[in-house]
């Protein structure tokens, strides 16, 4: 199964003696941020930048202790582009590392990758994790003496969504956003009567 759509976020930070000059700095990086998604994704790029988030730094004194006073601001915004084109995901992703050698300083995350109508993958594949349970219980019974009867019970287990050559499993089911790529499994635990030959 391939991917529909993805997410690129990444978080800009900066530091500065005062609020004014940190929220101008700041400003100033956004606008560098926004012009490589421009240049990297077109002028109708849509990228969503969160509110200013501002923390004071404070004076450590001997023996790690804060002393109260305020030697500075830290500043960082954060970034979200998400897009139905996986490849051009992929490719902000890889570019916004060079907003570095501009003096930005940027923590890009690696993209996610999603398949948005999963819930119809999901019921397909329990039809077809039921049919192979079918199949298998009359393998099981064709060396038993035994016939398949009517279904007693059928529950449905959790979803494993991994990435390719994957051995990964949890409990709880997975799901996997590093790759474009995916592969789905479903558990079906199915009951069956059986009869005497």
């Amino acid at each position: 199964m391939q991917s529909d759509a993805g997410t690129w976020r990444a978080t800009v930070t900066v530091r500065s003696g005062d609020l004014q000059s940190g929220y101008r700095a700041l400003e100033a990086d956004t606008a560098r941020v926004r012009a490589l998604l421009e240049s990297v994704a077109g002028a109708s790029a849509a990228v969503t930048a969160s509110p200013v988030s501002a923390r004071p730094q404070y004076e450590v004194g001997p023996g790690g202790v804060q002393t109260g006073r305020v030697t500075g601001y830290e500043l960082d915004r954060n970034f979200e582009f998400s897009s139905a084109d996986v490849a051009l995901i992929g490719r902000v992703a890889a570019q916004a590392s060079s907003l570095i050698s501009d003096g930005v300083n940027i923590n890009s995350w690696p993209p996610q990758y999603f398949y948005n109508d999963l819930n119809a993958v999901k019921v397909r594949l329990i039809g077809a994790a039921t049919r192979d349970a079918q199949q298998r219980a009359e393998q099981f019974a064709a060396g038993s003496g035994v016939t398949v009867g009517p279904l007693r019970s059928a529950s449905q287990g959790v979803f494993q969504i991994t990435r390719p050559n994957s051995t990964e499993t949890a409990d709880y089911g997975s799901y996997d956003t590093s790759t474009v790529e995916k592969v789905v499994k479903a558990v079906v635990t199915v009951e069956y009567a059986v009869a005497r030959e």
